[in-house]
């Protein structure tokens, strides 16, 4: 309580400490920088109607995170978990399943268990991230329900130039990244790649397992502009990763496995761009994703639990937008979209799964009078599996003082369900269960509202405060199906939740060029069909970065932690077939780096990740405590 007190104490002794206009979002210059992702347009970011969290190139720099999952760790209200599948993304108290993962405004194919792993994706060819927070399939349809992230990718912005970055540490971390760019008067190509490998790690010495894997990967990317007059404009774009893991299980029968799984992922996107005005823009989008992956279980001395698991899938989509100026009071977007989906997997019974989406959607951002946006939406999905889903939302930006903006939005939103959940039958002989897919199943829905208030009562303070709900149902759940040997369970659309918080933060330019900023997160998430919280969501989460840059010297310093507090877990201990609830201990995250710049080149860095050595085998295996360093240089 004391920590609670502290935090409310700052956050109203804020204005007093002001000095510089601080940016939404946190970054430089945040006034100026525009987003696309709460509208699908592009627009300034305290203009936007929705809420838009925007993290910088500067940001992100200055931060010294190597991967997305590193980068967003200690951000306000967002929440990264770590389980056997990567690092997850955990929006407003509800799990990665329920978060839409955009590259360029293009969905990211390859979850597995539910979730992408973040750890994949490396900052190094990240422009900034876009985060808008609360139901959002208005726009950009199933899965974004908890909300959006959006990955905008950098473009040549040099006449010509390179960049490239080596560092290496704990774990024997070695990471490679590099980057060439060429720019001119009406083309533009940037192209990059990286490499990286990690030592496995075990969080528990007694044990033959290791808690996390091992890695070694490498990425790819390309982007290219032409503006093939003054009104037409041709982008694309496409990159690619590829990263193999290996970990040990030791099972509580005595058995011991390898494991080793690869995955390969590749994206390409097509967007010809027409200005057929100063008020209409039109554009085409064409975009293929392809995720291949192989696990491999492998038992010591013997092969009952053997088990090669390969499934490859793709994705193809085709559509057409239209953002249309309508005088002074109206901007619309409309759009269509036809996207196909693809399984190939041995678990499969017929070897294939397919199916298919047409989506309609319209948008309107309609100023009322001075001051007051209201922003009416509605998005149609005609989908090939379970039929018709339609998604409006409204939402209102309201401004009654230059330095206070209040937003306001009440939404449906839809997660389809997944192959592994409609088609696939997993097996699992270590143990002796299967779980049997369901084709019957239906969209898990939702109707979420959000209240949100940004003040900037001195220049250099920003102080927020948002309020959010959702209430989920026809939720896909594991049930038990009749067998007469053995145990075998399916997914039936049974279970409700309601998920319920508030988010309060803080930030603050100091002298010396000091940027604070604190955030506060509060959620109450509760499984409304067994009657309980949700399993691993905390209730409290208290976060903090700060960054320090001396120019003169060339020296800049960042830290950012994440208090998380305790949360629930539930597991039969005894065998007696009733679950108990086990709390998984709060824990402090610490990540810390400085760098020093070496004329106009060269930067050397040192950097500490998990500082106050957080993690457990059982909860939280998260990589032990490391130290790294390197050099960058920019040419």
């Amino acid at each position: 309580m004391r920590g609670w007190r502290l935090l409310g104490v700052l956050v109203l002794a804020g204005p007093a400490l002001a000095q510089e206009p601080a940016g939404a979002g946190g970054g430089e210059g945040g006034g100026l920088t525009t987003v696309v992702t709460g509208s699908r347009s592009v627009e300034h970011v305290r203009d936007a109607p929705v809420a838009v969290e925007v993290i910088t190139r500067r940001d992100i720099e200055a931060s010294g995170a190597r991967d997305i999952a590193e980068l967003l760790s200690g951000r306000p209200g967002v929440e990264v978990i770590t389980g056997f599948a990567g690092a997850g993304l955990r929006l407003q108290g509800l799990g990665p399943e329920y978060s839409l993962l955009l590259v360029d405004g293009e969905r990211v194919t390859g979850r597995v268990d539910g979730q992408l792993d973040l750890s994949r994706l490396s900052t190094d060819n990240i422009e900034q991230i876009e985060i808008v927070k609360g139901p959002s399939s208005v726009l950009y349809g199933s899965d974004a329900m908890a909300g959006v992230v959006n990955i905008v990718t950098r473009k040549a912005r040099r006449p010509l130039g390179a960049e490239a970055r080596v560092s290496y540490g704990g774990l024997r971390q070695l990471e490679l990244e590099g980057s060439g760019e060429a720019r001119g008067e009406r083309w533009g190509l940037r192209l990059g790649g990286g490499y990286r490998r990690r030592d496995a790690y075990s969080l528990d010495p007694s044990r033959v397992s290791t808690s996390g894997s091992d890695l070694d990967s490498y990425r790819y990317s390309g982007r290219g502009e032409l503006r093939v007059s003054e009104r037409f404009q041709l982008e694309a774009k496409a990159e690619g990763n590829r990263k193999v893991q290996r970990g040990v299980d030791g099972l509580d029968t005595g058995a011991v496995i390898d494991r080793a799984s690869q995955d390969e992922a590749f994206l390409a996107t097509l967007l010809p761009t027409w200005e057929l005005s100063e008020h209409t823009t039109l554009s085409f989008t064409g975009h293929y994703s392809r995720f291949r992956h192989r696990f491999v279980y492998d038992q010591r001395g013997a092969s009952a639990l053997d088990r090669i698991d390969e499934t490859l899938e793709q994705l193809a989509k085709v559509g057409v937008q239209l953002n249309q100026g309508l005088g002074e009071s109206h901007q619309l977007v409309a759009g269509v979209e036809a996207l196909g989906e693809g399984l190939v997997s041995d678990r499969l019974e017929s070897g294939r799964g397919q199916r298919s989406r047409l989506s309609l959607f319209a948008q309107d951002s309609w100023r009322v009078v001075s001051g007051l946006v209201a922003v009416p939406g509605l998005r149609v999905d005609v989908d090939s599996q379970f039929g018709t889903v339609g998604t409006p939302r409204l939402a209102f930006r309201f401004d009654p003082l230059q330095a206070l903006t209040l937003r306001a939005s009440y939404g449906f939103a839809f997660r389809s369900p997944s192959f592994q959940e409609l088609l696939i039958d997993f097996e699992n002989p270590s143990v002796g269960y299967v779980v049997a897919g369901n084709p019957a199943l239906r969209p898990e829905t939702s109707r979420g509202a959000s209240l949100a208030g940004e003040a900037r009562p001195v220049e250099g303070t920003l102080v927020w405060l948002g309020l959010f709900r959702n209430d989920l149902r026809d939720m896909i759940t594991v049930v038990t199906l009749p067998e007469v040997a053995g145990l075998r369970f399916g997914y039936d659309n049974i279970a409700r939740a309601t998920v319920q918080g508030v988010e309060v933060g803080w930030n603050q330019r100091l002298p010396a060029s000091i940027l604070v900023e604190l955030g506060y997160t509060f959620t109450h998430a509760r499984d409304s069909t067994e009657d309980r919280p949700l399993p691993g969501q905390a209730a409290h989460r208290l976060t903090a970065r700060a960054n320090w840059r001396r120019r003169a010297w060339g020296l800049e310093a960042s830290v950012r932690t994440a208090l998380v507090g305790a949360r629930p877990y539930y597991e039969d201990g005894d065998g007696d077939g009733v679950e108990e609830t086990v709390l998984a201990p709060r824990y402090l995250t610490l990540d810390a780096q400085v760098s020093k710049d070496l004329g106009e080149v060269l930067r050397l860095f040192v950097a500490g990740n998990n500082l106050a050595g957080a993690g457990d085998a059982r909860f939280l295996p998260i990589p032990p405590r490391s130290l790294y360093a390197g050099v960058s240089a920019r040419f």
